[in-house]
């Protein structure tokens, strides 16, 4: 008879337990949610804003909406502080191995692509803090010599090549390609028009990325 009362007073627990752990995972669930729709809706927004500047601005570019402090500041607080925690835990958590048969090679490719692109992301992401982010909100760097500061990295040179442009455009193309996948992450029951859009959607985030950084490196794309 103990050892029956001891067998129930073991179980229950586990039970209280697992209903005590419900609601963060739920709250967790929904912070990947928020990440994710927020890094993706960031990326693009920024792609097209940086390509209209760098299409308009003239030889001596005016300091626009992305260099205000307090918007950088928000940005940093509500997209990329939680998205770089988001890619820490990703990276960090050990991936299942998945059989062969149990998914198409193309998925497979993905998922092993996806960590490498998170890498370049993070990597760009604080290149890119240190570089302009930071100056800016201790004061070191005003708004109106934002975009020339970028146009001067951009446009240098180490031993005839352009590190920093191809580091640029190598971070448009991993964030445009990390952003379809949490979108995909995001929303998995979605229909497939849906996802084609999100795809087209990240094809013309790294255009016109690539657009902006090509224009601010050379002041120059086509003829």
């Amino acid at each position: 008879m103990l050892r029956l009362v001891s067998a129930k007073g073991d179980a229950r627990p586990e039970r209280q337990s697992s209903w005590a752990f419900a609601p963060v995972r739920a709250r967790l669930a929904r912070a990947r949610r928020y990440v994710r729709f927020t890094f993706a809706g960031f990326v693009l927004l920024h792609s097209l804003l940086q390509a209209y500047r760098a299409a308009t601005a003239g030889a001596l570019p005016e300091p626009g909406p992305e260099a205000e402090p307090w918007l950088v500041l928000l940005a940093l607080l509500f997209v990329w502080l939680p998205f770089l925690v988001f890619a820490g835990v990703e990276l960090a958590t050990p991936r299942e191995a998945v059989p062969l048969q149990a998914t198409r090679a193309r998925q497979r490719a993905l998922e092993r692509l996806e960590p490498a692109a998170l890498l370049v992301v993070v990597a760009f992401s604080l290149l890119h803090l240190t570089e302009l982010a930071w100056p800016l909100l201790v004061g070191r760097l005003l708004p109106v010599d934002v975009r020339p500061e970028l146009v001067e990295l951009l446009s240098s040179t180490r031993s005839g090549v352009p590190v920093q442009a191809i580091a640029a455009l190598s971070g448009v193309g991993a964030a445009s390609f990390c952003a379809v996948r949490q979108l995909q992450k995001a929303l998995p029951d979605a229909r497939p028009a849906l996802a084609r859009v999100w795809v087209a959607a990240g094809v013309i985030s790294y255009l016109f990325g690539s657009y902006a950084v090509i224009r601010c490196a050379s002041g120059s794309l086509l003829p």
